[in-house]
């Protein structure tokens, strides 16, 4: 395929690399492979390495972003965009903070709720007396898309794409900056653009048995500058991934054109568990 006189960008195996549509990438590929799962109980805060995730049609993924942090104590109690919740976008210190849980659980059981010790030190780190806390009880989760109108989404990270960022940047970039649910590894960075191609998406693929619908290319914040070890802003990531991608002819994310993306999100279309090793197809 050529480049359409669109610069091409080195990638991992030597040569040039150009985004190619997916009748070309993707379906006669080597299937993907699920290497690690990450979970979010606290929007903002530090996940946490799962064995299994435990994704349904209602919420994605179980028990992922139940709980945010209010910006304003008056907040309803309701599904709200990012900007209204204290994440590492606009408070970066929130990317190193390791929620604590009442009962010593992981945050995702039915009757988990926050270690007030935890929110008080959280109160003290942000200057503030009060912590306003939503907690969704399941009901929904605080994904970045609107739940009710988009449907619930799980997130997938491409480790091979990461590759060929730290490649380009020289940097040591850790995969939990971008605080997604699936990490996989398919060996081609890049091949996820061309399955993300429009918004709403419409194309589908599996994660070993689970069946699910592609939304979004993942549109990124400054959420991703912030250090997960130290909670300080330390990366020009976005300015990074905007360069990366407009040197691969990438024409910008289907959603609002942007090219600070990594990753995509889907829609469950099923209930089912999900480990680590499973293939990670196009259909």
């Amino acid at each position: 395929m050529g480049t359409g006189g669109l610069a091409p960008l080195a990638c991992e195996g030597g040569g040039d690399k150009v985004i190619e549509p997916v009748s070309e990438r993707g379906r006669g590929a080597r299937p993907a492979t699920v290497k690690e799962l990450y979970i979010y109980p606290v929007k903002g805060a530090r996940g946490r390495r799962a064995d299994a995730l435990h994704i349904n049609t209602l919420v994605g993924v179980e028990g992922d972003r139940r709980f945010g942090i209010k910006r304003q104590l008056d907040q309803p109690d309701v599904w709200a965009a990012k900007v209204h919740f204290r994440i590492s976008m606009n408070t970066p210190e929130m990317a190193a903070q390791v929620p604590l849980f009442a009962d010593n659980s992981n945050g995702t059981g039915a009757t988990a709720d926050l270690d007030r010790r935890w929110l008080r030190q959280v109160g003290a780190m942000l200057g503030e007396s009060e912590v306003g806390v939503l907690d969704t009880a399941g009901r929904f989760n605080l994904v970045d898309t609107d739940p009710f109108k988009f449907g619930p989404t799980l997130s997938f990270l491409n480790l091979a794409t990461l590759r060929a960022l730290e490649a380009q940047t020289g940097w040591v970039i850790a995969p939990e900056r971008f605080r997604m649910n699936v990490w996989y590894d398919d060996g081609q960075p890049f091949s996820e653009l061309a399955w993300a191609d429009s918004f709403p998406g419409t194309r589908e693929f599996a994660v070993g048995p689970l069946r699910l619908r592609i939304q979004d290319a993942c549109e990124r914040c400054r959420a991703i500058e912030a250090n997960p070890n130290t909670g300080q802003h330390d990366l020009p990531l976005l300015d990074a991934l905007d360069n990366m991608l407009r040197g691969l002819g990438y024409p910008g994310s289907p959603h609002r054109g942007t090219f600070r993306v990594m990753g995509f999100l889907a829609t469950p279309l099923g209930n089912e568990v999900l480990t680590r090793g499973l293939d990670v197809r196009l259909l």
